[in-house]
């Protein structure tokens, strides 16, 4: 049986700098009938240290030594108590009415879980644009990769603790494609609903994609062979657009976050050849953008 109503699950690796506001954020919330469990991931510097001091009998700290995102956020679900059970990352942060309108939504009907839109921030958490998620199909969208599906999906998500009865977990196999597997999972069996303003914020900081092009290529190719094997690539047609956007990003950051131009050069050929109408979509993203900007201030 429940001990409380809702569970917020924060995995935290070196997250010294953040974790405090992180959490503040949550106690703060206008629901108290909450807890916070904040997994430390074998962090290296005071991240426990700050859980620790701060004294409110809400906050549970779990350490473990590193087993990775997708491992951390799966002990804090082993370890939850609420009847409905959230996500929030470690330098992100929640507006103060987040978790009371997606209960509400919850609670109020047939919808399993429910995410909302999302303020993109600097690095001092000020929003600087608005990320808007879809009211399509969303195995579509995550699959296609072009449009946002769920945005920033792991400092976003409350569902309820049915969904995780029915064994649904982060795949361990998975670094940052992990959320997206875990929005597959839950779009293909538990009904969902979008609140179309944000709710919370998304910490924009600087990427390391550089260093770690080949893991975001791994990631990608493993992300698609589990979506074949969940029978989500079944339509050959379908398949050949997911699998040629893939090629298109992979080649992408290669070229500009890898700076191995002849390396992305072949990726783009591929997804080229593999379908035409790769470029006529993302040139209709850049155009787009991931982000509205928010106006300035007169």
């Amino acid at each position: 049986m429940s001990e409380v109503l809702v569970s917020i699950i924060i995995p935290a690796f070196n997250a010294e700098a953040f974790i405090r506001d992180t959490i503040r954020s949550v106690l703060q919330q206008s629901i108290t009938d909450l807890e916070v469990i904040v997994v430390d991931d074998g962090s290296t510097d005071g991240t426990a240290s700050v859980v620790r001091s701060m004294p409110d009998p809400r906050i549970r700290l779990i350490s473990q030594a590193n087993t990775g995102v997708s491992g951390a956020r799966n002990r804090g679900i082993d370890a939850a108590r609420g009847a409905y059970i959230g996500f929030l990352d470690a330098d992100d942060a929640m507006e103060p009415g987040n978790i009371a309108e997606k209960v509400r939504i919850l609670s109020s009907g047939p919808m399993e879980w429910v995410f909302s839109d999302m303020l993109a921030c600097d690095h001092s958490l000020e929003p600087i644009g608005i990320m808007r998620g879809t009211d399509g199909d969303l195995v579509r969208t995550v699959l296609i990769g072009v449009d946002t599906a769920v945005p920033a999906a792991c400092s976003n998500i409350i569902l309820k603790r049915a969904c995780l009865d029915a064994g649904t977990r982060f795949e361990p196999r998975l670094s940052n494609a992990a959320d997206q597997h875990f929005v597959l999972a839950l779009a293909a069996h538990h009904g969902h609903a979008r609140i179309p303003r944000p709710l919370a914020r998304y910490r924009v900081l600087a990427s390391s994609m550089s260093r770690n092009v080949a893991l975001y290529e791994a990631d990608h190719r493993r992300l698609l062979a589990l979506a074949d094997e969940m029978g989500l690539l079944q339509d050959r047609r379908f398949a050949r657009t997911v699998r040629a956007n893939a090629e298109w990003s992979i080649g992408g950051s290669w070229w500009v976050n890898a700076g191995a131009r002849w390396k992305g050069l072949r990726h783009l050929i591929k997804a080229i050849l593999m379908d035409p109408g790769v470029l006529m979509r993302r040139l209709a993203r850049k155009r787009r953008g991931p982000v509205t900007t928010l106006p300035l201030d007169p």
